[in-house]
């Protein structure tokens, strides 16, 4: 059974999201994401129709609901039931059961004369079952979040999976993530099915976990596509493979500058310094007399770490 989002850890205090949130209906603070997203990139206006995968409570189809094209076909799949929602569908699957909920899911197009959605979405968290280690959905909350390593990739996978059974060509995908040893391997997959592979981290995002969402746009569409492609082992391989082929080309994109250059280089300000690189790194001999440092407290590595999507206060927390 899905975890309870709301009962995962200790009782987080209200931000202004939580309280917006209650203002204005939605069932969770993460609708804000979403709108924050579409503010952004415009995905769900022209949608006919949108599938939400690991749905529960319901924030995003609310959001989906309301900014799709009119009369749009709005399906949201958890394995915890989701309150009804007006003009919208729900279906209690597991995705990581993709030929189960696959089926499920086209069951109900067919019902509906639906060949496929612009918009697929994907929210969910990883976590463990109990006796077992098969990722499943059931919440968004932060500390399941913090919880959740190879599960999490497991189950973004399981989503893409979906998204390729489904997506419309030039269909929109947009999935949570978190940075971990899996990162690059996803990144490599993603960017062979679609034309355009952004990074955001909305304002709504809490602070910690630094969640990353990656909104990928206009879906290829392949004939066919290799089974390794959505393999995470293999897809490690497949991306090493890649990196060795194009080493100077993926340099150029992932700038890691280094800690001591940071705080000690004259040839650039601090301020040049952060827009020149997406992530610092504290490892060289250089810089671990500024890790170990009383004053680099966690909040600070982790500020370097995702340097790539830090707001402004962000910044001028480094910088201070």
């Amino acid at each position: 059974m899905p975890m309870d989002a709301g009962n995962n850890g200790k009782q987080r205090p209200q931000d202004k999201f939580d309280l917006l949130a209650k203002e204005q209906g939605y069932r969770s603070r993460a609708a804000f994401k979403l709108l924050q997203l579409d503010t952004l990139f415009r995905f769900l206006p022209t949608a006919r129709a949108v599938l939400d995968l690991c749905a529960a409570p319901g924030g995003w189809v609310q959001v989906a609901v309301s900014r799709a094209a009119p009369g749009a076909f709005v399906v949201g799949v958890d394995l915890a039931p989701i309150r009804p929602i007006r003009g919208a569908l729900s279906l209690k699957e597991d995705i990581t059961a993709s030929a189960r909920c696959g089926a499920a899911v086209r069951r109900l197009m067919d019902s509906r004369g639906v060949a496929s959605f612009e918009v697929v979405l994907h929210d969910g968290v990883g976590r463990k079952k109990k006796g077992g280690n098969r990722s499943v959905c059931g919440g968004t909350s932060a500390s399941a979040a913090q919880e959740a390593t190879a599960t999490q990739s497991a189950l973004v996978m399981d989503a893409v999976r979906l998204a390729t059974m489904f997506l419309a060509p030039n269909g929109t995908f947009i999935t949570k993530f978190f940075r971990c040893q899996d990162y690059k391997a996803i990144m490599f997959c993603l960017k062979q099915l679609f034309e355009r592979v952004h990074l955001s981290r909305p304002v709504a995002s809490r602070s910690t976990p630094a969640e990353i969402y990656v909104i990928c746009l206009r879906y290829k569409a392949p004939a066919n596509i290799q089974p390794e492609l959505l393999d995470l082992k293999h897809l490690h391989l497949l991306s090493v493979d890649a990196e060795k082929s194009k080493r100077q080309e993926s340099t150029e994109f992932w700038k890691t500058g280094l800690a001591s250059d940071f705080i000690w280089s004259e040839a650039q300000t601090p301020l040049e310094f952060l827009g020149s690189f997406l992530t610092i790194s504290c490892d060289d001999p250089a810089s671990l007399p500024i890790k170990n440092h009383e004053l680099t407290t966690d909040e600070i590595k982790q500020l370097c770490e995702y340097l790539f999507v830090l707001r402004e206060n962000g910044y001028n927390h480094l910088l201070e």
